[in-house]
């Protein structure tokens, strides 16, 4: 009956060795399925925060893009005043240039007749020549503001051109940025 015992014993102590063989296994295969699970969490972990670090960026960019957008939609408004007010200028000098031109060529039709009254005297024609020279005088102003407006209103639509390209340039990449996010 020893025998008996002792072999029975054997069965139950070999037994539990593989019971505890099944466990360590299942346990290995748990730890590295724990460990794969530990690895993904951290690689979404850090794609998550560079997303974040991203998103914080274009908020940044845009932040940027929307200043300097109201900065060239002000730039723009300014200097579109200023065109119109040159223009509104221009336009009252060439008022000013054709009432001069006209002028003018009263002056010219008083001096023929003065020259016909030159038997008179010429003390009035000499005095109706100092007259048109003050008159030419003031036309040739007049002509010389005309030029310096012309130019003047070139360089702020040159300007103005300019600041239109770098807002359209500007508005390319916001909408680029956007269609990003």
């Amino acid at each position: 009956m020893k025998a008996f015992l002792f072999t029975l014993l054997a069965f139950i102590v070999l037994g539990l060795c593989g019971i505890c063989a099944v466990q360590w296994q299942r346990e290995f295969v748990l730890n590295a399925r724990i460990d794969e699970i530990t690895a993904q969490l951290i690689a979404e972990n850090k794609l998550r925060i560079e997303f974040e670090e991203k998103a914080m960026r274009y908020e940044q960019e845009i932040a940027r893009i929307t200043t300097l957008r109201a900065e060239t939609e002000a730039a723009l408004l300014d200097a579109t005043e200023e065109v119109q007010l040159r223009t509104q200028d221009q336009s009252g000098r060439g008022f000013s240039l054709a009432y001069w031109m006209n002028e003018a060529n009263v002056s010219k039709a008083e001096l023929t007749a003065y020259k016909e009254l030159a038997g008179k005297g010429s003390e009035a024609i000499q005095d109706r020549n100092t007259e048109v020279s003050a008159q030419n005088a003031a036309i040739e102003k007049a002509n010389a503001a005309l030029k310096q407006l012309a130019t003047e209103r070139d360089s702020a639509i040159t300007k103005l051109n300019a600041q239109i390209q770098a807002y359209n340039e500007l508005v390319e990449k916001y909408n680029k940025l956007a269609k990003e996010r």
